[in-house]
């Protein structure tokens, strides 16, 4: 007996199309094969709110490995930020310097413009 072709269902509903694309882009690495569809696609993309939203789509019988796959991931992002790896800032007096440097080549950019200095 022949099986039913298989067909796509909505794995996850993702609040950006960058995002979803990261986890399409893990799924493909798994051989899984991926439909992301999203507003942002359309001839007027829309990116703001609940139409911003990106789905993604696989075949009904990688459902539920496509599953492990993101809740994988998911659990690893949690664990990493846990441990300490996010990038710390910059020190306040580093900070302000940068804000310093930048605000004096401004001024000599605008006293370029007019013609303060050749």
């Amino acid at each position: 007996m022949d099986m039913p072709p298989a067909h796509f269902v909505r794995l996850t509903r993702v609040g950006s199309l960058p995002a979803a694309e990261i986890l399409a882009a893990r799924l493909r690495s798994e051989g899984i094969e991926v439909r992301v569809h999203s507003q942002a696609f359309g001839p007027y993309p829309v990116t703001v709110g609940q139409m911003a939203e990106t789905e993604l789509w696989v075949l009904d019988d990688r459902l539920d490995e496509a599953s492990e796959i993101l809740l994988d991931a998911e659990v690893n992002d949690v664990l990493e930020r846990e441990e300490g790896t996010e990038p710390t800032a910059l020190p306040l007096q580093l900070r302000l310097a940068a804000v310093g440097i930048a605000a004096v080549f401004t001024v000599l950019w605008i006293l370029r413009m007019i013609r303060v200095f050749p």
